[in-house]
């Protein structure tokens, strides 16, 4: 067998001398392969990438780089001389830079011409990267021209740029990991990344953590799953046949909610319309949008990015304004000119999976769960807040949704990403409004978290609520969804029940 570019043995890490992060974990990665790495948040795999690029030392292991064992990396400049880098999942592009300017960022020694960089030699070298790696783009343009598919991809292009100029050689073996690359993305802006990784694997090798488990599936060669800081699965996804449910099983060590739900098939919708659209129209975005939510139900509204599906939504939350057509809130019109706060009193809820817009990070839990239920904490005389309420309140919820957070009163900032979104969850599971919007409510977010919400969302729609879903997620429609509206250029094409719909994205 051919000798792994990278590979490291029994990696052992404790924080604070109490907390096990790493527990004799052992991965390898070979040339010209993508390796995933699966877990739930607090699973080890940040750890460990962390220690990969020298952010972290271990308390134990071994590190190999084409069968010679070496020393782990004392910083990221190390890890780049030892051929690793890393693309964080947070976006890491700035956008006043040129394109050429980001490639070269923090290597400009290697083009200085005293007293002045050679920005001729820098700009010719970029359009043989880009040229390289068929991302398209000037490079002239500023990065915040650019969508972020492609911001993206310079990323990644940038990442290997630097291994290459740090061991002087285009061709040296190299590793770069990815760190859910694809969570900011549309649907076909993912397709696009993953044909441009597959492209670059030809040179490159990779780790792909993730949390969306058919990306996994389908575009690495092996699979390694955390579970507590522990190695408890290894598939070859060349020789084995490996499904999502059994990705989940290894990784949370049950069935998952969707397998689970999968044969309960739509709910029969009550009489009640609790939301109604007639030839709603905000020109632009999209055009003669009609439809009714029933009480205790349900409806998607599926389409590719650009499709009208997230503007329709922001419009009924109050985001946006519309231009023509009546929206309906139970029975009563609602103007087009209406704040958030407005339709809010209605009984209209927006939970959006963009939590850097919906949490104050630097509160505590407690009060980003009041803030939308400040009513249910004020004491009956006067406008004081009745602090033991609030408590009480947040306790409840972080027990329901199993927030994992020290207490209560820890800020949101010092959450994992799932449940910082079960936090926002949270606060509408106790609002329990007429109508929860509910826009990517898992992105980003690892298979335990999704179902802890999923399990939330579904107990809220079974006390009558009432909930209209867009997403980049078509699974999300097969388990929230009693019905999904198919949209295409701002448009409404057609409805099919949620079992139809998840027959036509299996096939």
């Amino acid at each position: 067998m051919a000798v792994p570019v990278l590979e490291v043995k029994g990696v052992a890490k404790t924080f604070d001398r109490v907390v096990q992060a790493l527990r004799g974990v052992s991965i390898a990665v070979n040339e010209n392969e993508i390796v995933g790495v699966v877990g739930e948040n607090g699973a080890g795999k940040s750890t460990l990438m962390k220690i990969l690029v020298g952010v972290y030392p271990p308390d134990a292991g071994e590190w190999y780089y084409k069968g010679t064992r070496t020393s782990f990396p004392k910083n990221p400049n190390e890890a780049a001389k030892k051929g690793v880098a890393i693309v964080y999942q947070e976006k890491g592009v700035i956008p006043a830079l040129k394109v050429y300017q980001y490639l070269f960022l923090g290597h400009e020694d290697k083009y200085m011409k005293f007293p002045r960089l050679a920005t001729t030699e820098m700009r010719r070298r970029a359009r043989e990267i880009t040229d390289e790696f068929h991302i398209t783009c000037d490079v002239d343009q500023f990065m915040y021209e650019l969508p972020l598919s492609t911001q993206k991809m310079i990323e990644i292009a940038r990442a290997i740029l630097g291994l290459r100029l740090e061991h002087g050689n285009d061709h040296a073996a190299s590793v770069v990991i990815l760190d859910e690359p694809t969570a900011p993305l549309t649907i076909e802006e993912r397709q696009g990344l993953f044909s441009y990784i597959l492209d670059m694997k030809k040179t490159t090798s990779f780790i792909l953590v993730s949390h969306m488990m058919h990306e996994v599936l389908e575009f690495t060669d092996r699979v390694y799953v955390l579970r507590d800081g522990s190695l408890v699965a290894h598939y070859d996804l060349s020789r084995e046949s490996v499904t999502e449910e059994d990705l989940f099983k290894a990784i949370v060590g049950k069935t998952s909610f969707e397998h689970a739900a999968r044969d309960e098939g739509p709910a029969v919708p009550g009489e009640e319309v609790v939301l109604e659209t007639r030839s709603l129209t905000k020109r632009g975005s999209y055009y003669d949008v009609s439809l009714e939510l029933h009480k205790g139900e349900c409806i998607g509204i599926f389409g590719p990015a650009g499709s009208g599906k997230s503007e329709i939504v922001k419009t009924i939350a109050g985001l946006m304004s519309f231009d023509s057509g009546t929206l309906m809130v139970k029975g009563e019109v609602a103007r087009a000119g209406e704040e958030p706060h407005v339709r809010l009193t209605r009984g209209v809820g927006y939970f959006s999976g963009e939590i850097e817009r919906q949490l104050f990070f630097n509160w505590p839990v407690k009060e980003n769960i009041s803030i939308v239920n400040i009513d249910k904490v004020l004491r009956r005389r006067g406008r004081i807040i009745n602090f033991n309420a609030e408590r009480q309140m947040a306790e409840r919820i972080t027990a329901r949704l199993k927030i994992r957070t020290r207490d209560v009163n820890a800020n949101c900032r010092s959450l994992s990403g799932g449940n910082k979104q079960k936090v926002s969850a949270g606060r509408w599971f106790e609002r329990n409004p007429d109508i929860l919007l509910l826009e990517d409510p898992t992105i980003g977010i690892d298979v335990g978290a999704r179902k802890d919400i999923y399990e939330a969302l579904k107990e809220m729609k079974s006390r009558g609520m009432s909930m209209l879903l867009v997403s980049d997620d078509p699974k999300e429609y097969s388990i929230l969804c009693d019905r999904v509206v198919l949209i295409k250029n701002g448009r409404l094409q057609r409805e099919v029940d949620s079992r139809e719909f998840t027959e036509a994205m299996s096939t």
